[in-house]
């Protein structure tokens, strides 16, 4: 018997099979939890229509980011969302569920119940970003709930061991209940390998749609460092429609969806083409995109913190850079760009890290026998 159901809904999306769901994350990981055999089926929960309007009008502000938190951050949300995952039929032993915005365990008591993230509030206060304007109430509310529903948890699963130790630190989870279990990059076919890649074209990538938390303005600031020191040097933006005073040298290329074979093929190309890739985040709660450039064999530049330096090892596969650094940054991209032979060295090594153990097959792996020995405990 296959052991797992899964539920999304919320902020993640409700479509469990959506590429937009979990930002492409949720169909890839239950595919693999498929062929691993472990998922009797995926399920999508929602709040009715006419009382999700009503909690969008309670939660009413003129400055949509506060009033998505809001919304989202409302306790009584939560509860119409673990209402709507009660009134789904399951047989199968173990329930899983996609973040923090509903509790499994209030909706199926006594059932085991396991949780998978790649952030939590916690790691977003600490980091100082993105909660402007939200009032301190409606945090505080927030923080209680997911402190609570993670301790009811049978077991919870992470894609980092820094989010796994924020679990056991930051709000009580007894370590032998929380599994690093790993996340994994979001491409259907894995790129070939370029033998011959060339590292000398100064080309630098960045991928990343909220230009602003990830550290698109800092990063503006060290290219034109960079440019001076380096004049062929260019940097490709993907992501943001729209980025003010784009200094010389840097190409704005839009949001490029994987799903349409012209843009796909185009940010393949951008790919291609880059000697390193960087993403100077502010905050950050994993970091697909640097995961997905190391298999274009392209060492990446990113923030010293969260689970990013869990994959950027320096001198290894990248560098990291003091979070919000200009001078740090720019300093690292010039003495990396002026050595490519040492690109193409952490580039092979980056790839090669990411196929043995950032793949949706091998999370599969890893939360097999967890989930398997939950279902026989029952």
């Amino acid at each position: 018997m296959r052991e797992v159901t899964v539920f999304v809904g919320g902020s993640t999306g409700t479509d469990p099979y959506s590429p937009k769901t979990w930002s492409g994350t949720s169909p890839r990981l239950l595919k693999a939890m498929d062929a691993e055999g472990l998922l009797d089926k995926a399920v999508g929960i929602r709040v009715p229509k006419i009382p999700n309007t009503l909690l969008l009008a309670k939660n009413f502000t003129r400055d949509r980011g506060v009033w998505r938190k809001h919304f989202y951050f409302d306790p009584a949300y939560r509860r119409a969302l673990t209402r709507a995952a009660a009134s789904i039929p399951v047989t199968s032993p173990v329930l899983m569920q996609i973040g923090h915005m509903f509790s499994l365990p209030d909706a199926f008591p006594g059932r085991p119940c396991v949780s998978y993230h790649d952030g939590n509030l916690a790691e977003l206060l600490a980091s100082g970003y993105g909660m402007q304007g939200v009032s301190r109430r409606r945090i505080d509310q927030a923080l209680a709930y997911e402190k609570q529903t993670a301790s009811r948890m049978t077991a919870i699963f992470t894609f980092s061991e820094y989010l796994r130790q924020s679990f056991i630190q930051n709000y009580g989870v007894p370590a032998e209940k929380v599994f690093h279990v790993g996340g994994a990059v979001n491409l259907d076919v894995i790129p070939d390998a370029v033998p011959g890649k060339n590292y000398r074209s100064s080309q630098i990538l960045f991928i990343g749609t909220e230009f602003a938390r990830k550290g698109g303005p800092q990063l503006l600031q060290a290219f034109r460092i960079v440019r001076q020191s380096i004049p062929s040097a260019e940097l490709h933006i993907v992501g943001p429609t729209q980025v003010s005073d784009l200094p010389s040298g840097a190409f704005l290329h839009g949001h490029l969806s994987k799903s349409d074979p012209e843009q796909s093929a185009k940010l393949d190309s951008l790919f291609r083409d880059a000697s390193l890739f960087v993403l100077p985040s502010l905050y950050e709660p994993y970091g697909i995109a640097p995961l997905e450039a190391m298999l274009y064999q392209l060492p990446a530049v990113v923030t010293d913190a969260w689970a990013l330096r869990e994959f950027v090892t320096p001198g290894v596969t990248g560098a990291t850079v003091a979070k919000g650094s200009v001078e740090d940054l720019a300093t690292k991209l010039i003495q990396l760009l002026a050595k490519p032979d040492h690109l193409a060295t952490m580039g092979r090594q980056a790839r090669e890290m990411v196929l043995t153990q950032y793949t949706w097959p091998a999370v599969a792996r890893r939360m097999a026998p967890i989930l398997r020995s939950l279902a026989v405990a029952k």
